[in-house]
């Protein structure tokens, strides 16, 4: 089981509102839209302000109105599927009035003000549809690619970017949005975990070990960047250095549940099993809550009944050899207890199973055959 890495929870862009709509214009369908805008009667906002762009294309006034129309109606839609929806069908069609008026005016502050509620309308949609499990996160990153053309100089797109790739699972197309936004935003810790770890995930750990220690010695408080330059460096090869650096972090942070158990999985598999079981015990003491922290304990524990076997079996003196098995069945024992609190906790997720399957083979090999069919049917495994 592998380590949780810590998600962020993106703050939503408050948009700045088109402030235009009360002075007075010289088109009369222009200033009926402005009344009927402040009545609440979209529609028919809308069509004084077809009206007044049918007799004259070129009206910047109304071109940025009917933004400021649409953008209302959409923040007074009832639902967030129907905002969503009212979104999808309308966005393009503001973003092309702006472009109009934009070409027309481009000095004009009501357009400027436009194009940046436009951008916020996009991060915001992009980062509702990041927080919610159930969307198609493919809109996400048309949002955000939106609002990065609108604003190309603003971190804040190319990070919600990253981050949609990112749920998408597709870490090469993450990395150039986020290598993008630390060049932007080069004094923000955020990017920067989020453009290492999308190197780490990309199994790129030379690059992500470059980038992550020059990060580290920009952040050396962030724990976030500190512990995927840790990841970085085992992905890379580096484990001797990920253990010193592990070891010099614990001791540092000793009651750091999350340093300690990466550094007990590092120490589990570099088979220093006396090391793993110390740091993930003390682990599971940190975040009582932490399955996978109790899985790796009685992992840990199986792994050195494991080696303990493989010397009895390698052992020419009969003692010698009964005293390492009876050392090795003490291991077995010693497993359970943490491997059946990781099953309380991983109970009905996926991860049961696995759970399941390592108290089964401790069971089996202690000829607790009673116990190993109790939990056969939660490990998939038949015994008849």
């Amino acid at each position: 089981m592998h380590s949780r890495i810590l998600t962020l929870s993106l703050s939503l862009v408050v948009a700045l509102l088109v402030g235009g709509a009360d002075g007075c214009s010289s088109d009369p369908n222009v200033e009926g839209a402005k009344l009927d805008l402040r009545n609440g009667d979209y529609d028919r906002a809308l069509e004084n302000l077809d009206e007044a762009l049918a007799a004259n294309p070129d009206n910047v006034e109304a071109l940025i109105l009917r933004v400021e129309v649409r953008r209302q109606q959409y923040e007074n839609t009832a639902g967030a599927q129907p905002k969503a929806a009212f979104l999808a069908q309308n966005y393009d069609v503001m973003v092309a009035d702006y472009e109009r008026a934009q070409q027309l005016a481009p000095e004009d502050p009501d357009v400027t003000a436009t194009r940046l509620g436009l951008w916020a309308l996009a991060v915001n949609a992009g980062n509702e549809i990041i927080r919610n499990p159930e969307a198609d996160v493919a809109d996400a990153v048309d949002y955000f690619e939106r609002s990065s053309e609108l604003y190309p100089d603003s971190s804040q797109g190319y990070l919600g970017l990253g981050l949609a790739y990112l749920r998408t699972g597709d870490a090469s197309q993450a990395i150039p949005a986020l290598e993008r936004g630390t060049q932007i935003a080069p004094n923000d810790p955020i990017l920067a975990y989020y453009y290492g770890r999308s190197l780490v995930l990309a199994d790129r750990g030379v690059d992500a070990v470059a980038f992550l220690e020059d990060a580290q010695t920009r952040f050396p408080d962030d724990e976030d960047i500190q512990t995927m330059l840790l990841n970085a460096y085992t992905q890379s090869g580096n484990t001797e250095q990920a253990v010193e650096r592990y070891a010099d972090a614990v001791a540092a942070q000793p009651d750091n549940p999350t340093l300690r158990y990466n550094y007990g999985a590092l120490l589990l598999e570099s088979e220093r099993y006396d090391e793993a079981i110390d740091q993930l015990t003390r682990a599971t003491e940190l975040a009582p809550d932490n399955s996978d922290a109790f899985y790796n304990l009685g992992a840990a524990f199986q792994n050195r009944a494991a080696a303990l076997n493989e010397r009895a079996n390698a052992e020419q003196d009969v003692d010698a050899a009964n005293a390492l098995i009876d050392e090795r069945n003490d291991n077995l024992e010693m497993s359970l207890a943490p491997l059946m609190q990781a099953r309380t906790l991983a109970a009905g997720t996926p991860d049961e199973a696995g759970v399941c399957d390592a108290l089964f083979r401790v069971y089996t090999q202690l000829g607790r055959v009673d116990d190993a069919e109790g939990v056969s049917e939660c490990a998939g495994i038949s015994m008849n």
